[in-house]
């Protein structure tokens, strides 16, 4: 609910400025705070005492520009105290309605759920006339969602016509079908996903200047895929193949290992076995084999080459995986000062960075709620592994930007311990004065897994954000990064 109702605020912005400000256009003003905002420390203060005089206002809309400024000074409990207080002033105003909305988010049991959104929405209606309507579309969507997984097709797809703001009926409807296609409601999820794609495309083309096009635009090949997905399961491969074409047109004619791996499922089911092996060959040399996609390959390999040698042929396409990822990173080579800091891992032993001066460090940020750093670990552990006998590389997992967790130390020692997983987690805690995660903010950390390579120096050699999904590749990126960081 957090990143919604940040969303919410970014949204309602402009409208908040030129409330008060009559006299300047909103975008001035926004300009104005934005450039003091980058500023310099004067600047900020100044910047700060403005958004004080906003809190003067009648107008909610007003608090709200000052809440999301102060988060953005990383004043984030100044932020958190004027959302509380305007939740007071304005009790049926936008902060009050998404606070009150959580329950509905909270809850769930459908049927309680749906009873939760139409109380609220009895309490919180739209106004005449209101055009940010996200947050009922939100909300709606939650109850079509958890309908739509307790497999009650009827109600989820009910739902599903409930979003009104047209550049988001994409993302509603295409999460509604992701859960009917759990289910094995292809069909079902088709439509929706058929709507989802021809909308998108309208707001990349003849509705472009329309407000939020762009963000309607983004979700196009996601739906593209989800799409070729139903069509497979419903062995419907030609088209599979034609909507296969579009994606690969979105990715430039390169398509992506996981493309290739869909591609070659599709060519599978036809019979085309010396396609699917071709292009799996190429997953393989990337080194972004799955489980599923080296069963997929083994079954063309050996009706193309016969029983032997699939694993002598696996490593020979690996072969080249190590000198190219080396290549391809020594270009992406960064020379800036780690920032030191001093954290305490799970036994309660204080860490600091500067303090391993002569090693090289590599500095993975995650937190036990991100499926993206989770699905990272494997690959992780691996790396680890590689230098478990060297003892001038060490790792060092920071878990931050804890949710929710009343003992976010015991939740990150609890998942490392059920997984098995030989990491020394350290643990980047808010600050209980400002409500910020200071390490991670110190790096400029925006996203989560992010991992950084430190040389011996303290000089950070390496940063990169996200997991790809292929272990090999995963492993072979780590590697690359640490012994080129020790040259």
């Amino acid at each position: 609910m957090k990143k919604i109702f940040l969303l919410l605020i970014s949204g309602s912005f402009v409208l908040a400025a030129g409330n008060t400000h009559a006299q300047q256009k909103p975008d001035t003003l926004r300009q104005q705070y934005d450039a003091l905002l980058k500023g310099s420390q004067q600047q900020q203060d100044l910047l700060a005492t403005k958004m004080y005089a906003l809190l003067k206002s009648k107008n909610e809309k007003d608090w709200i520009t000052a809440s999301n400024y102060f988060y953005q000074l990383k004043k984030n409990n100044v932020s958190d105290s004027i959302q509380e207080a305007a939740a007071k002033r304005f009790p049926k105003g936008i902060i009050a309605r998404n606070k009150a909305v959580q329950v509905v988010y909270d809850e769930k049991d459908p049927v309680k759920k749906e009873q939760l959104y139409k109380a609220w929405l009895k309490k919180y209606p739209p106004a005449k006339g209101e055009k940010e309507l996200v947050g009922y579309d939100y909300a709606a969507n939650a109850v079509g969602t958890a309908y739509a997984d307790a497999d009650n097709v009827p109600k989820a797809l009910e739902y599903a016509d409930k979003i009104q703001s047209p550049f988001w009926k994409g993302e509603g409807w295409a999460g509604t079908a992701r859960y009917l296609i759990k289910h094995g409601h292809y069909k079902e999820a088709q439509t929706l996903l058929k709507k989802a794609i021809d909308l998108s495309w309208e707001f990349r083309t003849t509705r472009k200047e329309e407000e939020g096009a762009r963000f309607a635009g983004t979700g196009y090949p996601g739906y593209l895929r989800m799409y070729v997905q139903t069509l497979y399961e419903n062995q419907e491969y030609d088209t599979a193949l034609v909507y296969l074409r579009r994606v690969i047109e979105e990715e430039k004619g390169k398509p992506t290992p996981a493309t290739l791996e869909t591609l070659a499922k599709v060519q599978l089911a036809k019979g085309d076995y010396q396609s699917a092996f071709k292009g799996l060959s190429e997953v393989a040399a990337k080194g972004m084999l799955n489980n599923a996609s080296k069963k997929m390959l083994e079954d063309a390999y050996t009706k193309v080459r016969g029983n032997q040698g699939f694993e002598q042929y696996i490593d020979s396409l690996k072969n080249g995986l190590d000198a190219e990822t080396r290549k391809e990173l020594a270009a992406q080579m960064i020379n800036e000062k780690a920032a030191d800091f001093t954290l305490t891992d799970l036994e309660g032993k204080k860490v600091t960075l500067s303090a391993l001066r002569g090693k090289t460090v590599v500095l993975d940020f995650w937190a036990t709620w991100c499926g993206p750093c989770k699905a990272s670990f494997p690959a992780m552990a691996k790396a680890q592994s590689l230098y478990r006998n060297d003892p001038d590389v060490v790792f060092l997992f920071v878990h931050t930007w804890e949710r929710g967790e009343a003992h976010p130390t015991e939740a990150a020692g609890k998942f490392i311990h059920d997984n098995k997983y030989p990491f020394r987690v350290l643990m980047d805690l808010k600050d209980p004065s400002t409500g910020i995660n200071k390490v991670v903010d110190s790096y400029g950390v925006r996203g989560i897994p992010t991992k950084f390579v430190i040389d011996k120096n303290g000089n950070i050699r390496f940063r990169f954000t996200g997991f790809s999904g292929g272990d090999d590749a995963a492993v072979a990126e780590v590697k690359a990064m640490v012994e080129l960081s020790r040259q």
